[in-house]
């Protein structure tokens, strides 16, 4: 039986607290800001093991990659992560304090606690909500 893969927010934690990913660090342990390097695969200077050692061990862990059976492909180890990142409900981008051309770009985030969580996902449910209100007076007949 195949052991069980760590789930995201505690595996990428992980990875942080380790230090052996170059550029993905603790910008605010306390508040729970992190920030990740996100170099375009395009950019010259761009190096398969330097700019894509996280995504390829999100790859390896969520079993969508094995070395040595495997070709690397990191362009959809990335696009994966990125989907990843986005489902999650209690990890959120920080947009402006993102850098999102050059060598050295990086996206930015913040963990949520669980009150957090909660105010955004109700934040969300009241957009939904009022949205589906304003959508069904719109397109009422009457």
């Amino acid at each position: 039986m195949p052991a069980e893969r760590m789930r995201l927010r505690r595996w990428l934690e992980e990875q942080i607290n380790s230090g052996l990913v170059e550029g993905l660090v603790w910008i605010d342990r306390d508040e729970k800001i992190f920030q990740i390097p996100w170099i375009h695969g395009s950019s010259s200077g761009w190096e398969l093991d330097k700019d894509a050692p996280l995504f390829k061990n999100w790859a390896i862990n969520s079993g969508k990659y094995h070395p040595g059976v495997d070709q690397p492909d990191p362009r959809t180890w990335k696009s994966n992560f990125r989907c990843a990142m986005n489902s999650l409900s209690d990890i959120i981008e920080v947009k402006d304090q993102s850098v999102r051309r050059g060598s050295k770009a990086f996206k930015v985030y913040k963990m949520l606690e669980e009150v957090e969580r909660r105010r955004r996902k109700g934040w969300v449910m009241f957009v939904l909500i009022n949205l589906n209100v304003c959508w069904s007076h719109k397109h009422s007949t009457t």
